[in-house]
C-alpha cells in the first residue's frame, strides 16, 4: 500500500494508521479513533477536505470484544460482541461529517462475517452509512463482474431531488425488475421458465439482460480477462438500462450485452 501510494504521487498528502492483528486489542481498537482525530485536524484546523478510507473495519469489533470483557466482566451480547457495540460504533461514525468550510468523506471496507447481514457488527455499521456497495460471491461464481449485488446495495441519495427524476425512475424500475426475477427463480428451478406467464417471462428476460449489461470490464483486469477496460458515462449507462427495460434488445442474445461499454456495442457483429 505504501508503494502504491508513493507511485500515485500523493504520499506527501497521506497519513497511514495501522493496527495489525498481532497488536494488543486496545491498540487495534483505537486505530479508527486515532485516524479520525487526525482527519478532524485537517478538516477543522487546516480547512482541508479529507478522504478517510477504513480497511477491514470488522476487525475493529473483535478487539472491542476482548477489551470490553476483560477489565469490566461485562456479559457479552449476541454472538459474543461487547454490549456497548452500538454506542462505541456510533461514537466513531457520527464524527464523520461536514463543516461549513470542509468535509470528511469516509470509504469503508466492511467484512460481513459468513455473509450474515443480520450480524450485529454489520447491522450497526450499515445503519450509519449513506450508501453501500455489496459484493456477492454468488454473482462472482456466475461470472458477473463487478460482482455487485444491486438489490442489497443502495444509497440514501437516490432520490429525485439529488439524482434527478429520470435517474431515480430508471433505478427504481431496475430494482423492481431484478426483485421480480429473484422471486421467480424458485419457480423456474422447479417447473422451468415455460410455466411462467408471458409477463413473468418478459420480466426474466429483461432482468437477465440488465444483469449482463451491468457487467463492466476493468482496466486493471485486462491482462487476466482479455477484455479491454471500458469507462461508461452515467448518461450512457442510464440510456442503456432504459432501452433494455423498454425491450429494445429483447431479440438480442444475452451474451451480446455481457462485458460491453455502451449499449450500442451490443449491435456490433
Amino acid at each position: 500500500m505504501y508503494r502504491e501510494i508513493q507511485e500515485t504521487g500523493v504520499l506527501d498528502k497521506t497519513v497511514l494508521v495501522f493496527g495489525q492483528m498481532n497488536d494488543p486489542p486496545g491498540t487495534r481498537f483505537r486505530v479508527g479513533h486515532s485516524a479520525l482525530t487526525m482527519a478532524e485536524y485537517f478538516r477543522d484546523d487546516a480547512r482541508q477536505d479529507v478522504l478517510l478510507p477504513a480497511y477491514r473495519q470488522h476487525f475493529s469489533f473483535h478487539p472491542g470484544r476482548l477489551r470490553g470483557l476483560r477489565p469490566h466482566g461485562q456479559l457479552p451480547s449476541r454472538l459474543g460482541y461487547q454490549p456497548t457495540l452500538g454506542t462505541e460504533l456510533a461514537g466513531l461514525e457520527e464524527r464523520i461529517c461536514n463543516t461549513e468550510t470542509s468535509a470528511i468523506t469516509s470509504v469503508q471496507a466492511v467484512y460481513v462475517p459468513a455473509d450474515d447481514f443480520a450480524d450485529p457488527s454489520a447491522v450497526h455499521t450499515f445503519g450509519h452509512l449513506s450508501s453501500s456497495i455489496v459484493l456477492s460471491r454468488k454473482r462472482a461464481s456466475e461470472g458477473l463482474y463487478p460482482a455487485i449485488d444491486p438489490l442489497r446495495s443502495g444509497s440514501k441519495m437516490v432520490n429525485p431531488q439529488i439524482t434527478g427524476e429520470r435517474h431515480y425512475r430508471i433505478a427504481q424500475a431496475i430494482r423492481k425488475t431484478l426483485a421480480g426475477y429473484e422471486e421467480l427463480k424458485d419457480i423456474i428451478a422447479m417447473l422451468g421458465i415455460e410455466e411462467l406467464s408471458q409477463e413473468d417471462r418478459r420480466t426474466v428476460y429483461r432482468a437477465r439482460r440488465l444483469e449482463r449489461f451491468l457487467t463492466q470490464p476493468f482496466f486493471v483486469t485486462e491482462q487476466f480477462t482479455g477484455h479491454a477496460g471500458k469507462l461508461v458515462p452515467l448518461e450512457d449507462a442510464l440510456d442503456g438500462c432504459e432501452r433494455i427495460l423498454n425491450d429494445e434488445f429483447a431479440d438480442y442474445p444475452e451474451k451480446s450485452l455481457y462485458m460491453i461499454g455502451t449499449i450500442d456495442e451490443a449491435r456490433r457483429p
